[in-house]
């Protein structure tokens, strides 16, 4: 069911009527005709509206109790007719809210209404949630055994904030908050069996007003990042000749923001297959999985599963400036460093790198590796792991992220599982998904919205 509230009335009202209870004549700064409305698309998202007297920026304060915690950015443009859109708020949830417009002087408010959310879809996964030592959002996809697929937000409680699927015979492995700030962006792909020609790189507002729209990008793979200056780049699979029979390796291709595509690197300009065969050849040569970039060195870091290896590659010159792992690597192990096997994501901090090792370790067990890298001398030593109690296996996706106060978040993609690890390396949050779901990459936000101006401090707002 979806709801709409007018100023804290049921909807219906003549704009005459609106305008009288809502309105103030004698202050221009006051909100008038507020209007709430939730998503038709998605549940959770509720858009409000208003208009002011005069030319105003403003916000929405806004949350499940009076106190309303939380609050839109302000806008950056003055303005008389407005909107705002409610981000972070859960399913069938009584929420207060109330307009607040500045003109840089005075300050004016809407009076306090409520709305409520509507209802998940039919076919969410259930989630279920131990210990609170996450904060902010985790925004990924899920697929389940039947094929069908979909796009999650998820807030620190374990609850679905934000959601949305669609109709295509393709499965959705990464998704990511666009730098826009009004969307989000998704590959929708096929890793399982052929790739898709009919694979895109999707984006679906997030106030849910329209469906979205899409970039075809054929034969997608698993991962794509965003550039700050809104290029996109992504794997995708290239096959060529190779002694007579066709051979499947992989490119990166970028997404410039008028549209246009261009490869960038090839499996082919820094591997030779005759040297480096890989070690699934039913799965392809390189079988590229996981890609990071860094603006500052402009680079990219790509992970080949068949390769068992890592590489960083000068966005510039297309070549490899160094390779960790098992297949054409330029880096040697340490003595007693593991070794890890068909990795997936991993995170690059400074000379450091964390692993996803999905097969290195002994019987169905998937860890977590973490190693220094020495630059000058080409030795990665293993300096920290991580096992999860009881232990997990994930065959496909998952991925480690660091945080600047040492602690770390681990996604068990294909195990439907989630940690949060304090500094020590000891689990204070945990996060399943019920039978039949698994988890893609994971992307983490501290909010939903953009970096924008908070509302001026001490701002005496009349009530």
């Amino acid at each position: 069911m979806i709801h709409k509230r007018v100023c804290g009335f049921v909807g219906g009202l003549t704009l005459a009527l609106l305008c009288a209870a809502c309105g103030d004549p004698a202050d221009p700064m006051r909100p008038s005709g507020v209007i709430a409305e939730v998503s038709e698309n998605i549940h959770t998202v509720v858009t409000v509206r208003w208009t002011t007297a005069v030319d105003t920026i403003g916000y929405v304060e806004f949350g499940p109790t009076r106190e309303m915690t939380f609050n839109t950015p302000i806008e950056t443009t003055p303005a008389k007719e407005h909107a705002a859109t409610l981000l972070g708020l859960t399913a069938d949830t009584e929420i207060f809210y109330r307009v607040v417009s500045w003109d840089g002087g005075a300050a004016g408010a809407s009076g306090v209404a409520t709305i409520r959310t509507g209802d998940l879809p039919v076919g969410m996964p259930s989630l279920t949630r131990v210990g609170d030592g996450h904060t902010g959002f985790v925004v990924v996809p899920v697929l389940s055994g039947g094929g069908s697929a979909a796009v999650l937000i998820i807030n620190a409680s374990g609850e679905i904030v934000w959601y949305h699927t669609d109709d295509r015979k393709l499965q959705f492995y990464r998704a990511r908050l666009a730098l826009d700030g009004k969307s989000l962006l998704y590959n929708a792909a096929n890793i399982s069996g052929e790739p898709s020609e009919a694979s895109e790189l999707v984006r679906v507002p997030l106030d849910g007003s329209t469906s979205g729209s899409s970039i075809s990008v054929p034969l997608l793979a698993h991962d794509f990042v965003e550039h700050p200056d809104g290029t996109l780049a992504a794997i995708a699979v290239e096959e060529r000749d190779f002694q007579g029979a066709p051979l499947r390796g992989n490119k990166i291709v970028e997404v410039a923001t008028d549209g246009t595509q261009r490869t960038v690197w090839s499996s082919w300009d820094c591997f030779d297959p005759a040297v480096a065969p890989g070690d699934d050849p039913a799965m392809g040569w390189t079988f590229a999985n996981a890609l990071d970039y860094d603006p500052v060195a402009d680079v990219y870091y790509l992970g080949m599963r068949n390769f068992s290896s890592i590489a960083r590659i000068n966005r510039q010159t297309r070549a490899c400036e160094w390779v960790l792992g098992l297949s054409a690597p330029t880096f040697t192990f340490a003595p007693g460093a593991a070794r890890f096997l068909h990795q997936h994501q991993f995170h690059v901090r400074g000379n450091r790198i964390l692993i996803m090792d999905n097969e290195g370790a002994v019987g169905n067990e998937s860890r977590v590796l973490e190693y220094e890298l020495d630059m000058a001398n080409k030795v990665a030593t293993q300096v920290w792991s991580y096992v999860a109690t009881p232990s997990v296996y994930t065959f496909v996706f998952g991925e480690p992220i660091r945080f600047d106060d040492g602690g770390t978040f681990v996604n068990w993609s294909a195990a439907g599982q989630m940690d949060r690890l304090d500094p020590a390396g000891n689990r204070v949050w945990k996060l399943n998904t019920g039978a039949g779901f698994v988890f893609g990459f994971q992307t983490l936000a501290g909010s939903l919205y953009p970096a924008a101006a908070p509302p001026p401090a001490g701002l005496a707002v009349s009530r």
